[in-house]
């Protein structure tokens, strides 16, 4: 497995609503203000990861009229394509399947992610055709695979459940072993920034981008307090 890709999937803040349930809590603007950094954070390991290993990076970007969108002109971008997120997912995956070994397929709110994270995905998918990195909330936050799978995989399970990932986990043994990887914590509700903060102040390595995002949210929860 010589050639692989690490897409990333985003939304434009501006085109499409970002974090609305944390919007709800903070305001809008500061919602949008820790989407980018969250961003800009996944990046930073993604192409460090991608410099060590021979694995591209790209954004999977959710507004087909943003592909040309400042935000993401530091990584080429692939459209993620109209549908559900499952139909989205399946569609990334499957064009990018085409002309790599392998494809992992990663979220946007995970700015604690690590290299080792990334690796441990790719070693896993040497002795699997597949794995999966679970979020505490139910979800997942991270799927490798180097094996076609139907729509119907990603199509048939209900997302932003709690039991989403588990869903996930049991349409894929259909196609082959799975490799569960490391749980972490996603950003979805204000309750969450305090964890990724712990998460974050106990990284034995933070990138610059991580520590912008570090100071942002100390700030916020100061101001919450």
């Amino acid at each position: 497995m010589n050639n692989g890709v690490i897409a990333m999937f985003v939304k434009t803040p501006g085109l499409s609503p970002v974090k609305t349930r944390l919007a709800a809590h903070i305001g809008q603007s500061q919602a949008e203000q820790f989407y980018r950094l969250a961003i800009a954070a996944s990046h930073d390991v993604i192409t460090a990861f991608t410099r060590q290993h021979p694995v591209q990076a790209m954004y999977a970007v959710a507004e087909h009229a943003a592909m040309a969108h400042p935000l993401w002109q530091a990584l080429p971008c692939i459209w993620q394509g109209e549908g559900g997120l499952g139909e989205r997912m399946s569609r990334v995956y499957r064009q990018l399947l085409i002309h790599h070994d392998f494809v992992i397929l990663v979220g946007s709110d995970i700015p604690q992610m690590q290299e080792t994270h990334l690796q441990q995905a790719v070693i896993a998918l040497h002795d699997y055709p597949m794995a999966l990195a679970p979020s505490l909330d139910g979800g997942f936050w991270l799927f490798a695979g180097r094996c076609e799978l139907p729509d119907s995989i990603w199509t048939q399970v209900a997302y932003s459940q709690p039991d989403t990932a588990a869903q996930f986990a049991e349409q894929l043994t259909l196609y082959g072993a799975i490799k569960i990887l490391h749980a972490l914590q996603d950003v979805d509700t204000v309750e969450d920034l305090e964890p990724l903060t712990q998460t974050l102040i106990a990284c034995p390595r933070r990138t610059p981008a991580q520590q912008t995002l570090l100071n942002f949210l100390q700030h916020i929860l100061q101001a919450n307090a």
